[in-house]
Parts: structure tokens; C-alpha cells; sequence
């Protein structure tokens, strides 16, 4: 009786256990929809750690050497876009997160695909409750940690290749021993103990070496996992993709088997049982034979993982650039066409920034945009380089409307000296320069160049910067070549009139204070307010009365008077 009540007490506890996981996982589900409801329109509040910030851009460097044109890391760094991938980084998964930003480095160079993406990603914004389910299996996949999952792929790569003959010849060995205990005690025993303690021993060594990749299969399953419950979702309008997804499971249809003893391998309670069946596969060896047959399956599939975890990526990014336009104050589909002449932006604003004053263009040919400093050029060219970047890549703008060709995009903005190779300002600078140069040399591709250049040669001295800017600027106004710079030089405006058109910002001094209007006006600045913000500052009256004779003889002369 005493037994039975132990045994129904025990039993109770179990189920209650199991219920109570259960609801708990319901719990878990349902706090974690209503967040992405919640959170579906408002830019991502992750905080990102330093291995994923080296992990994220893992994809874009296992395929950099297939491109034939890329953002290059200067202009990711010139427009900070790493900022701007944080705002879009609405992805649950790895994939998603990788495959977002390979999309951003990467810009179209035609329209292939452009309209079955649009067609995604509108239908994701539309379909809440679609939308929800998926990401919630997206989440369930997860994250690869420290490592993606083409450096766990690139490490299964340097292994060599393995066969289960050693394993299966010594199971037999074990298996003659034990039958030779029945016919000779003493030398089946002898030889039994034998074989049973080369077995342990190689077991650890192999177990010590093949634990690391573990995460790769781990992760691989997950992947499967998820596409199998992605393909039975309904998804109207991908029809397309989802026979993608089958054709990839077909591929991995036998990565499943014998999965469940594999991951057994690292996983052990320290009961008695699990500690039984832990010496069982130390002798039988099962979970190594699993883990060679497993690897063989994945380094012979190596193409189709890759493509199953971007075709995951591509589903993950679809429902974040949704989210990302949902929550902008407007945005717009660009219009993009390789037969476009003319670069048009309509309120166009910086996405990174908020209450962004909007500014508007339409180009034929380069811009050179002068104004004070803080009055808003640098603002301007990289708010322009951005949206360019997410027209051909995310297929939306924030602007109002957006036209444009499909333009290879370069900067040279934001440099600074570089302290590793011990160079200047000025040699990073002229070394940036010369690539924009050398790709509007380039006759391999067809497409267009546009160019951003912040204060052209900022770092050598007036005479020089003048005369070598012109020539540079000049060799950038040629056809098919779009070269938007911003400077000082207000000799430029002049010398460049007929290649470029003027633009500028200007700022008012008003009541002590200095207020900045951030509109591009046309026309170059004719104002000289840097020696009225001395005034403003607090520096000398009659030192500021001075300077500004000085400098409006010079304009008046063209020479300086001495002091």
C-alpha cells in the first residue's frame, strides 16, 4: 500500500511537472507574440555585444570573393550604415541577421527579383497574425552565439573526411570476446577487458576533438526543424519560395537519422541510468559513428545548408525591412532603371536622425554644396549615399519619392588618420580618392557612378587643395559618373560652373544665436558668417572687426593685405 501511494505521489509530481512546463511555455509564447505586435513599428531596442558585431557580416565575407561590386568599407564606415543595419535589424534569427546585412554591402545592379520582393514584403506587412507566427518560429531557431554558421561550416571543412571501419571492426572484436567468454572463460574475459578499455580510451580522445562541431549539427537540425514548420504555413503569394525550401529539405532529408544519439553525446544527467548508457557508447562507439556519418552528409550538402540558412535569412529579412518601414514618418518604393538619366530625390531625409529636416533634388549631373560649418553638407551627402544604398537594396527610400539608375556608390568622407600603417590624413584621403577615381575608369560594368566627397583634399594647403580639387573634380564630371562634393572653396563654385551645379546652406545670426535652416538652397553660399560666429562666441570686437575687412579686401582684390 505504502508502495502505491509512493509510486502515485511520484507519478503526480511528474504530471505536474509536465503541466506546469507546459504552461509556462504557453506563457512564454504568448508574452513573446504580443511583443513583436507591440514592437512592430519601433526600431529595435537590442543591445549588440563585440562577437556580434563579428559574427553578423560572416556571410557577406564567405561570399565578398563572388561580387563584382560591393559597398566598400570605407563607405560603410563614411555613412556609418552600421547604425543605419541596427535600425533595420528587426530579425529573430542569425540568418536573418547575416543575410540582412550581406543585402546591405551588396546593392542590385538590375531589377532581378525586385518585384517578388516587393510582393513579400507587402504581404508580411499586411498579415499580422502570418507575420507573427512566422518570426515566433524564427525566434525558435535562434542565434548561432559567438559563431555563424559559416564559420562552424568552414571549420567542418578542414576535417578530413570519416569512415566508421575502425569503429565497426573493433565492435566486432567486442562481440567475438564476449562469445569467447563462453567458451574460455579466462581469455574471453582477458580479452574482452581489452578491447573494452581501447574502446574508453579512444572514445575520449575522439569525443575531446569532435565536440566543438557539435554546434554546427545543433544548429543545422534547428534550421531543418524550422523550414519543415515554415512550408506547412499557408504563405499566399510565395508559392515560388516555398518549393525553394522543399527542394533544400530534399537535399537534407537523411540529415535527420540517428540525429537524436548524436546530440546524446554532450548531454548526461549524472543519474545512474545516463551514466550506464555513457559507458554503453563509450564501448559501442554509436555517437561517433553517428557524428562521421552526420559529417560526411554535411560537408557532401555543404551548398544546400548554405543555401537553406539564405533562403531563411531572405524570409527573416523580408519581415524586417516591413517593420523598418512601418516605422518611419513616411518612406517611399524607389523607381530604379537602368535606362534613368538623372538622380531624383524627393524630401529625402536622413533615416538615423530624428525630426530630419527633408530635402529635395533632381540631377542631371554633380552638385557642389558649400556652406558654414554645421550648416548640414555632410548631413545631406550622406543622407543622399543612404537612401541610394537602401533603394537598390531593401527597395525603400525614406523620402517621399525616389528615382534614380542602378549606381555603384562610393564616399570618401569621414577618413581619419590611420595610426596601424602610420599615414596622414592626407595620404588616406588621396588613397580614397584614387579608388572613386579607378572605378569611374572601369569600363567592366555598365553601371553608373555616384560619388559623395566631404572637402576634397581638407588635408593639405589652400593653393594646392584649390588646384588638385578642380582636376579631380573635374575628371568626375565626365558621363555616367554622378559626383556630389561638398567644400569650402567657394574658388571652386567658379572654376567647376559649367561641370557642376551650386548648391548651399546657410545659417542666420540672430539675437546672440545661430540658427541653422538645414535646407539645400540653390546657388553657391555668398555669405561670411565663420567670422560673425567669432562675435557670437565672445572673441575680441575690434580682433572680429579686423579679420572681416581683411577678408572682404581679399574678396575684393584677390590679395591679402599685410599685417
Amino acid at each position: 500500500m505504502e508502495l502505491a501511494i509512493t509510486c502515485g505521489v511520484i507519478l503526480l509530481v511528474i504530471c505536474y511537472a509536465v503541466i506546469r512546463g507546459s504552461i509556462d511555455e504557453k506563457r512564454r509564447k504568448e508574452t513573446y507574440q504580443r511583443r513583436l505586435k507591440e514592437q512592430y513599428g519601433k526600431f529595435p531596442d537590442r543591445e549588440y555585444q563585440t562577437e556580434d558585431l563579428e559574427s553578423i557580416p560572416r556571410l557577406f565575407q564567405h561570399k565578398r570573393a563572388e561580387l563584382s561590386y560591393e559597398v566598400d568599407d570605407i563607405t560603410w564606415n563614411d555613412l556609418d550604415m552600421d547604425k543605419v543595419f541596427m535600425m533595420l535589424n528587426h530579425t529573430q534569427s542569425s540568418s536573418g541577421a547575416e543575410y540582412l546585412y550581406h543585402m546591405l554591402r551588396t546593392p542590385r545592379m538590375t531589377e532581378e527579383g525586385l518585384d517578388d520582393w516587393e510582393k513579400h514584403v507587402t504581404y508580411f506587412m499586411k498579415e499580422e497574425q502570418q507575420r507573427v507566427t512566422i518570426q515566433m518560429l524564427l525566434h525558435d531557431l535562434g542565434r548561432t552565439g559567438r559563431f555563424s554558421l559559416f564559420d562552424y561550416l568552414d571549420y567542418l571543412e578542414t576535417l578530413e573526411k570519416q569512415d566508421n571501419k575502425k569503429e565497426i571492426v573493433a565492435l566486432l572484436l567486442l562481440v567475438i570476446s564476449i562469445i569467447l567468454v563462453f567458451a574460455n572463460t579466462s581469455l574471453g574475459v582477458v580479452c574482452m577487458l581489452f578491447v573494452m578499455c581501447y574502446q574508453i580510451a579512444t572514445y575520449l580522445k575522439a569525443k575531446k576533438k569532435v565536440l566543438p562541431y557539435l554546434s554546427s549539427f545543433t544548429y543545422i537540425m534547428r534550421m531543418i526543424d524550422c523550414t519543415e514548420k515554415i512550408c506547412r504555413e499557408k504563405l499566399t503569394d510565395m508559392s515560388e519560395y516555398k518549393q525553394e525550401l522543399e527542394t533544400c529539405l530534399e537535399s537534407l532529408s537523411q540529415f535527420k537519422k540517428g540525429y537524436h544519439i548524436l546530440m546524446q553525446m554532450n548531454y548526461t544527467t549524472g543519474n545512474p541510468v545516463e551514466l550506464l548508457i555513457e559507458y554503453f557508447k563509450m564501448i559501442t562507439h554509436l555517437d561517433l559513428m553517428q557524428f562521421n556519418r552526420t559529417l560526411n552528409q554535411v560537408q557532401g550538402n555543404q551548398q544546400k545548408i548554405e543555401e537553406l540558412a539564405q533562403q531563411i535569412g531572405y524570409l527573416d529579412t523580408v519581415i524586417a525591412v516591413g517593420a523598418f518601414r512601418a516605422s518611419l514618418p513616411y518612406y517611399c518604393v524607389p523607381i530604379l532603371s537602368k535606362e534613368a538619366k538623372e538622380l531624383c530625390l524627393e524630401e529625402g531625409y536622413h533615416p538615423a536622425i530624428r525630426d530630419a529636416v527633408p530635402n529635395s533634388f533632381r540631377q542631371k549631373r554633380g552638385m557642389l554644396v558649400t556652406g558654414s560649418n554645421a550648416s548640414g553638407k555632410s548631413t545631406f551627402l550622406k543622407m543622399a549615399a543612404i537612401n541610394t544604398i537602401l533603394a537598390q537594396t531593401i527597395h525603400t527610400c525614406a523620402a517621399k519619392a525616389y528615382e534614380g539608375n542602378y549606381f555603384r556608390i562610393y564616399s570618401s568622407m569621414a577618413l581619419r588618420d590611420s595610426l596601424e600603417s602610420g599615414e596622414s590624413y592626407y595620404i588616406v584621403e588621396i588613397k580614397a580618392l584614387k579608388r572613386i577615381m579607378d572605378a569611374a575608369a572601369d569600363d567592366t560594368l555598365q553601371n553608373p557612378l555616384l560619388c559623395f566627397v566631404d572637402e576634397v583634399l581638407r588635408g593639405t594647403n589652400t593653393i594646392e587643395r584649390i588646384a588638385a580639387s578642380t582636376k579631380i573634380l573635374e575628371n568626375l564630371s565626365k558621363e555616367q559618373v554622378f559626383c556630389f562634393a561638398a567644400t569650402h572653396d567657394i574658388e571652386l563654385t567658379h572654376v567647376l560652373e559649367t561641370q557642376y551645379d551650386n548648391f548651399h546652406f546657410e545659417e542666420e545670426i540672430k539675437d546672440g544665436d545661430v540658427l541653422f535652416s538645414y535646407h539645400l538652397k540653390k546657388g553657391r553660399a555668398v555669405s561670411r558668417n565663420a567670422i560673425r560666429l567669432l562675435q557670437v562666441i565672445g572673441f575680441d570686437e575690434a580682433m572680429i572687426q579686423s579679420a572681416d575687412r581683411m577678408a572682404a579686401n581679399f574678396m575684393e582684390t584677390g590679395e591679402w593685405e599685410e599685417v
